[in-house]
Parts: structure tokens; sequence; C-alpha cells
């Protein structure tokens, strides 16, 4: 455990994985079975054990050097930003299957970022990737949680009314690396078309066993898959001028107004 100027750093998993210690002395650790979807531990490979090695290093000096994302809009969408990064840790571990790469988790009243160094992949270590954008989602996703928290036992429209809202800021805020600057293009617009038309029938879903499966691709697997995080994300962007009023009203019917929304470019 380490503190790395307000974040601290957990790197108890990760150096037991780096130090050849067997798996089982932390395959019981409560994150494993933390995120709502079973026990979710892979054992990792040894064979990646020499290239972890480097991106664990680099990850630690780059978390040492972190800077928000759009920090100027975080602090006006989220002014207790830097209160809420002083009582949170990032948890630097192996052993989770794909997609979980980086996700927060709540445990005995305290926030915990977790990343996964091998679902990161090799391409983490090339010299242009920064885990600050990342950092910036996972953080921002505290700051919705703690004005808007999850109900238990929401109906499957709200489920992805609040992943959507959840997901689309969090991803909205953190994407582009000058929102300032930033230009909604003919890119953005077929992937905006085309999250829209899944999100539509996914609204309109009646089995549940179907809606179960819709849940978990709403907001998991490749990212322009991800079809409730991208509309919500793009939805945002598009309306990026708005952004101070979305959040402020907050998650209800977040679905509708994406499916109603009619702006063109």
């Amino acid at each position: 455990m380490r503190r790395s100027g307000m974040i601290i750093i957990d790197d108890s998993i990760i150096l037991k994985y780096l130090n050849n210690e067997p798996c089982e002395s932390y395959s019981n650790n409560w994150i494993y079975s933390a995120v709502c979807r079973g026990y979710l531990f892979n054992a990792p490979a040894e064979a990646n054990r020499d290239w972890v090695y480097k991106l664990y290093h680099k990850l630690v000096k780059q978390i040492n050097n972190y800077q928000p994302q759009n920090y100027e809009l975080v602090k006006k969408l989220f002014p207790e930003f830097i209160e809420t990064m002083d009582n949170y840790t990032i948890m630097l571990v192996v052993g989770f299957p794909d997609p979980y790469d980086a996700m927060m988790l709540e445990h005995d009243g305290k926030s915990y970022m977790i990343f996964d160094l091998i679902q990161f992949g090799k391409e983490a270590l090339a010299e242009e990737y920064s885990c600050h954008r990342v950092l910036t989602h996972e953080l921002l996703h505290m700051c919705i949680h703690n004005k808007y928290p999850k109900p238990h036992d929401l109906s499957y429209v709200d489920e992805l009314n609040y992943t959507a809202f959840d997901e689309g800021v969090a991803h909205a805020v953190s994407y582009p690396e000058d929102i300032n600057s930033f230009v909604f293009d003919s890119f953005l617009n077929e992937k905006y078309d085309n999250s829209k038309k899944i999100l539509k029938n996914a609204v309109s879903e009646t089995s549940l066993e179907n809606q179960q499966e819709i849940l978990v691709m709403a907001d998991t697997g490749r990212y322009w898959d991800k079809f409730a995080s991208i509309s919500g994300k793009l939805y945002i962007l598009k309306h990026i001028d708005n952004i101070e009023n979305i959040y402020q009203n907050g998650w209800h019917n977040f679905c509708i107004k994406i499916l109603d929304d009619k702006k063109q470019d």
C-alpha cells in the first residue's frame, strides 16, 4: 500500500503475481466476487509477467502525475472532485476475465478503482498511452454515484436509464482530450445512430431472458458495441453546450431523451 499524492495505491495483489506467489494467495480477495456477476477469478498466465512488470511501473508513474481530462469542466460539474479523489484507493491487480480491465467497486463503505493490468494489454505499454483518461472516467463514476446513488431493485428499463446516464456522463467528459475543441463528426454521428437503434429495440424487449443478456451487453464488450454507454455518451457530446442541465436533470427517463433526440449537426 502506498500513497501517490492524494491517491492511495494498493499494489499487494500485483506484487504477489510479479513475485511468483501462488494465485491462491490472492484469489479469495473480495474484489473477484464484487462485480454482481458471480465469482470472476481467472488464474493469470505466468507468460505475461515480464511485460506486466513494465506496465506496473509505468502506471504507478502516471498515477503519481495524474491530471484529470478536461479539468475545468470536471470542476464545474463535480465541485467535490478533489475531495472525492482523496477518498479512494486504486488497486493494481490481475485475475479478472475479459472485458474487466477497469471498474469501480464498493467494499465496507469505501470506494476502490480496480485496474487489471493483464486486461489492459500490452498496448498500454505504448509510449503514447496514458491511464489518465480511464482514471478520470472511473473517478467521475464515483462523483455520479455520490449525487445519484443507484437504487436497489430497478426495473429493466430503469437499469438501462441509469446505465446510459452513468456511463454516458463518465465517457463523455473523459473522451475528448480537449472538450473545448471537440467536433461531433460524421463517424460519431454514425455510431450514435447505430447505438440508438439498438437502444430502441432494447427498451421494447419483453422477454426476461433476453433482458438479462441485454443488460450485460449495455455496458460490456467491444467499445462501440456498448450501446447504452455509447448512446448516452454521444447524446451528451452532441448537446455538450447543455451538459450542465443534462447532468443536473439526472438519469430518470434518460433513454427517452436519447431516443427523442432530433438535433442535427
